[in-house]
């Protein structure tokens, strides 16, 4: 252990566990460079990587959990150095999501004519609510599976997540949905908490836009052309950063589990379980609604592959954007309706943040708390609650807090929040599978809109390239 305030503070580097860590961080990273080098396909780089993470993360936790210096000082330094990798990467995809929502806004606006959009936006608000709906009420089927309401899941919630949800509940269903129009542009684009600002700013620069291109077209024309220049510039600083992906993942996955700790985990197992076996069955689901809609589910979750473990990973569906629309491109879905939908995807009908976890814990709170009878009455308007409370929920961490607290707050058990809190103790746990369903089930409404548009591009769907441009 060294004490020196340059190791300690500065360097986050004072004992030997530190040093392991790192080394080990150093040789799984160097593992997947390996991988690359060797021409591995980077789907199968991603899922090293997953796993390369998951075994550092438990290794790590298992050897030195019980060790007083790892509690005190390394725990939190390998957190650290962990994150200068995996935090960094998320920063950077999560710098060009407020761009790509814009410019993808507009450009499905101003390509897309004023009939055509109506009907994508009304087949887009039926499928991304609609399997809202669905994934609520598996939220409420897993709850009954594994008998949840009877079991203990009390414990405290830190105050600062109590103001949280205090200040969320306090706000009528009216004031949740004014507060989300934007009163100052730069606030909106300094922080991806505000993409449904970023939405309606879009819209409004999208709508004069197309205006302005009729009646005064010269004038327009240079703003237009920065507009699609632009766009070509953020997609190819998107397709470098998305090379480094796997890399990043072996430091989030790992650092998820060591900020956690796997006794944490196993203390409510139960609850993480039911949580993965719902988001298993939407993902089941989906399977028969691409059946319907005459699309091959085993294609489709072949090319979203990567994109979904990239969204475990990262536990932005935000985040994850910008990658979404590649893959959404690679598997033939047309630019206005891939745009379109999927950027709509992280603010409504997130299954996972907004439906299966919402429901989930609002029979848990009734339950808790005795204060209502939970029958099929309750499961009707929790269904209802949840799937209208979806509306404007920003798909960034911490998304599920606000779903959850909206979602009680309809119901009538905001106040009862606390009677759960060790389901938030884990939340970067189960946050993980809730995020990588928002974005599954984003991407399934962009497919099977498309495909009800007649516009899906099925050689390129069922064309065996998976990656494109990330090599």
């Amino acid at each position: 252990m060294i004490n020196n305030t340059f190791f300690s503070q500065f360097l986050q580097l004072s004992n030997y566990i530190t040093i392991i860590g790192i080394l080990l961080l150093v040789v799984s990273l160097f593992i997947v460079k390996i991988l690359k080098d060797k021409k591995t396909s980077f789907s199968t780089r991603m899922l090293a990587a997953l796993l390369l993470g998951l075994a550092l993360g438990i290794g790590i936790d298992l050897v030195f959990s019980n060790n007083e210096i790892y509690t005190a000082n390394a725990n939190t330094e390998i957190q650290v150095w962990y994150n200068l990798i995996g935090g960094s990467f998320l920063k950077l995809i999560q710098l060009l999501a407020v761009p790509v929502v814009f410019l993808s806004i507009i450009k499905v606006v101003i390509d897309v004519k004023g009939d055509t959009l109506k009907k994508l936006s009304g087949k887009a608000f039926a499928l991304l609510l609609g399997t809202t709906a669905i994934s609520a009420l598996a939220g409420i089927l897993v709850v009954k599976i594994f008998n949840l309401e009877n079991s203990s899941l009390a414990a405290e919630v830190s105050e600062s997540r109590v103001t949280s949800m205090t200040n969320i509940a306090a706000q009528s269903f009216p004031e949740f949905f004014a507060n989300l129009v934007p009163n100052n542009i730069g606030t909106v684009f300094s922080t991806n908490n505000s993409i449904v600002s970023v939405v309606i700013i879009a819209a409004l620069f999208a709508v004069a836009m197309k205006f302005l291109i009729k009646k005064k077209p010269e004038q327009v024309k240079p703003f237009l052309d920065f507009i699609n220049s632009l766009r070509v510039v953020v997609n190819s600083v998107l397709t470098n950063i998305v090379k480094f992906m796997p890399y990043a993942i072996v430091a989030l996955v790992s650092r998820t589990i060591i900020n956690n700790g796997i006794s944490s985990i196993l203390s409510i197992l139960n609850f993480i379980i039911a949580i993965y076996v719902g988001v298993i069955i939407m993902l089941i689901i989906y399977i028969f609604i691409l059946i319907i809609a005459g699309i091959n589910p085993i294609q489709f979750y072949k090319k979203a592959y990567s994109t979904l473990l990239f969204a475990f990973s990262s536990r932005s569906s935000v985040g994850t954007l910008p990658y979404t629309l590649k893959t959404l491109e690679n598997m033939g879905v047309s630019g206005e309706t891939g745009n379109f939908v999927a950027t709509l995807g992280t603010t409504i009908g997130m299954n996972g943040c907004a439906g299966v976890f919402p429901a989930m814990l609002a029979v848990l709170v009734g339950a808790a708390s005795g204060v209502v009878e939970i029958d099929f009455t309750f499961y009707v308007l929790t269904v209802l609650v949840v799937t209208v409370g979806s509306i404007g929920i920003a798909g960034v961490p911490g998304t599920a807090t606000v779903a959850a607290t909206v979602t009680l707050n309809g119901l009538g058990l905001g106040a009862a929040i606390d009677s759960i809190g060790a389901v938030f103790g884990i939340d970067p746990i189960i946050d993980m599978g809730r995020t990588m369903l928002n974005v599954a089930g984003a991407m399934l409404s962009a497919v099977v809109v498309d495909k009800w548009q007649g516009k899906l591009d099925t050689d390129k769907f069922k064309a065996n390239t998976v990656e494109t441009d990330i090599e």
